[in-house]
């Protein structure tokens, strides 16, 4: 099997119609940002955000009207 990177074509083949990429990409740097308890360095690792992103991303994670369950 090969495995390679995939390309903005592909993926929107993938979604629905109407469906943007943004949101699914916001989702899952969130969902890194809370696994790792708010490390902006593995942020920047896995998605190249710059360190104002980074901070928008981190702080959510101790905020008390978040409920991460």
């Amino acid at each position: 099997m090969e495995t390679r990177n995939v390309g903005i074509r592909w993926i929107k083949l993938l979604l629905d119609p109407g469906v943007s990429c943004r949101p699914i990409r916001e989702d899952r740097i969130l969902a890194e940002a809370m696994a790792s308890r708010g490390d902006a360095k593995r942020l920047h690792d896995m998605s190249g955000l710059s360190i104002n992103a980074r901070l928008r991303y981190t702080n959510v994670v101790d905020h008390p009207g978040f409920d991460s369950a």
